[in-house]
Formats: structure tokens, C-alpha cells, sequence
């Protein structure tokens, strides 16, 4: 007999597209053994929609308490070995249960398993992303290495790391926490094959940069420069601050607002050109529209 999975879905408010994350679950070629939708609060017909599905969902309802809150309470309730993530934004692909449990039947000693897939960015275009197993690590230092919708891992050893930080409610960066704790500790497998549909919204709250820097500049320390010591501490602190500022200029200008101090920051970190060149094309961007004079009325 197989090993069992659970798939969890969290949502929010999310009336107008969880049925077709619902849906993708539910087409699976290898169906998943338990789906639990956690409402962390929902005020529209989230709740009515996920009902309708009957007894193939497991409905959960919660005080709005923000995305890791949900997952947890989703997992600590899951009846299964494995738990499979799933955004309520998000799709998977018909086979991505099939061929990520295969895979982890191939590789016992594997705690999770992660694969490539399809980014739907904002104006519309896609592509496909994914960060091979041989440059996890040390680049899941400087950006969160995969979403939640292409991850499976097993129960046990999410429930010993203490699953997702609570603390980052709404700040976006919960999973890539975890995820750093989860690749320092136990071991990952990949497959390059793109096995889910990840779509960028404009509510996402990375864009919300005002809430997230703090709160990743507050990962930095733990886990980001975990193992490392001395110089080599010193060194990859200032290369990540450097990366959080520039993401943080970058967010404020697509928001409209000045990115100037942001870039000055990024510049105070880590001045030098090997690293993020792009940062001095916008750096020298943002000097000649603050020396373009103002038109007259």
C-alpha cells in the first residue's frame, strides 16, 4: 500500500477562484487521499461554494487568524502521511500527485518534494520556473526558493519544525521561512517537470513592501545565515540585506512611491557591482527623475 496525502487548501475571500483549485485536486490521476479547504475567516460565499463539493471536501472554518495559522490548523487535523499545498489561487496539473508521490516512494529518506512550474505574472505573459536542487542552496538565502503550491512534504517533520511562523500573518514570507528550516534540516527532491500553475496578484502581500521588509529582514539572522560564522556571517548578512532593500525599491516604485531610500540602503549594504547590477541602472534612473524640474501649469 502507497503512502497517503492530504491535500490542504487555505483561503480567504476567495469566492471567485477556489473552485478551480477545488477542481484541480479533484482531477488528479492519482486522487489525493483527504482535500481539506481551511476558511480562515471568509465573509463572502467562500463557505457555500466549498460545501456544494459534499463529503470529497472537508471543510474547515477558522477565526481569521492569516495563512500559516490556517495551514497549521490544516495539518495538525490531516489524517495522512504526506500533506500536498495548494493555494487557492493556484492549479495543479492533472499528474502532480502522481508523478511527486511516485517519486518520494523512489527516495524514502526524502522529507519534500518540489517541482518546477508555470508563472502567470501580472501583464498577462508565462513562463516557467524553478530553482534546480543543485542551486537550492545557498540561493534559497536571498529569495524564497519555491511557492507552497509545488511542495509536498512529510507530516511528521513539518510538525516537529513547529510548521509555519504564525507571527508573518499576511506578510508572505512564512513559507520561505519554513522552507529554509525545512532544507538546513531534512532531505529535498525535485522534479524539473512544471506541475502547477502559480499566478502573481496584485493583492499579494509581497507587494505590500511597507509590511514586508521588516518582516524579512527579520528572518535574516535565523534562518537565512544558519551555519554560517564569522566573516562568511558577516558577508552573506550584508548580500541579503542588500537583496531585501533593492526587492523593497522595486515593489515602492511599482507602487508609485519613491524607491530612492530603498536603493540608497541596498547600495549601503553591498555597493559593490558583481552583485545586482541592475541596481545601478535604477539607481540612476531614479536620479534623473528627481533632477527633471517640474512642469508648469
Amino acid at each position: 500500500m502507497g503512502h497517503r496525502v492530504t491535500a490542504i487548501i487555505p483561503v480567504f475571500n476567495g469566492a471567485a477562484l477556489i473552485r478551480r483549485s477545488i477542481e484541480s485536486v479533484l482531477s488528479q490521476t492519482r486522487p489525493a487521499d483527504e482535500l481539506i479547504v481551511v476558511d480562515d475567516g471568509s465573509t463572502d460565499e467562500t463557505s457555500e461554494i466549498v460545501c456544494g463539493y459534499g463529503p470529497r471536501v472537508r471543510y474547515l472554518r477558522q477565526q481569521n487568524g492569516g495563512v500559516a495559522a490556517a495551514r497549521n490548523n490544516a495539518v495538525k487535523q490531516a489524517r495522512s502521511e504526506w500533506i500536498a499545498f495548494l493555494d487557492h489561487d493556484d492549479e495543479w496539473s492533472p499528474k502532480k500527485l502522481e508523478r511527486q508521490m511516485a517519486l518520494l516512494e523512489q527516495h524514502p529518506t526524502a522529507a519534500l518534494c518540489y517541482s518546477a512550474y508555470w508563472l502567470h505574472t501580472l501583464d498577462g505573459s508565462k513562463r516557467l520556473a524553478h530553482l534546480p536542487l543543485r542551486n537550492l542552496w545557498p540561493a534559497a538565502r536571498l529569495r524564497n526558493p519555491f511557492p507552497p503550491s509545488v511542495a509536498i512534504l512529510r507530516r511528521a517533520e513539518f510538525l516537529q519544525l513547529g510548521g509555519f511562523n504564525e507571527r508573518y500573518k499576511g506578510a508572505s514570507c512564512e513559507d520561505w521561512e519554513l522552507f529554509v528550516r525545512f532544507l538546513t534540516a531534512y532531505c529535498v527532491i525535485e522534479i524539473a517537470e512544471p506541475l502547477a500553475n502559480y499566478y502573481e496578484v496584485a493583492t499579494s502581500g509581497s507587494r505590500n513592501y511597507q509590511r514586508m521588509l521588516p518582516n524579512t529582514l527579520s528572518i535574516v539572522e535565523h534562518p537565512l545565515l544558519s551555519g554560517l560564522s564569522g566573516a562568511k556571517r558577516a558577508w552573506w548578512r550584508r548580500r541579503i540585506k542588500s537583496v531585501l532593500y533593492y526587492r523593497a525599491a522595486i515593489s515602492a516604485r511599482e507602487n508609485g512611491d519613491s524607491a530612492a531610500k530603498y536603493l540608497l540602503q541596498s547600495f549601503a549594504q553591498w555597493p559593490f557591482p558583481d552583485f545586482a547590477p541592475e541596481r545601478f541602472k535604477a539607481f540612476a534612473i531614479q536620479l534623473l527623475r528627481r533632477r527633471q524640474p517640474a512642469r508648469s501649469v
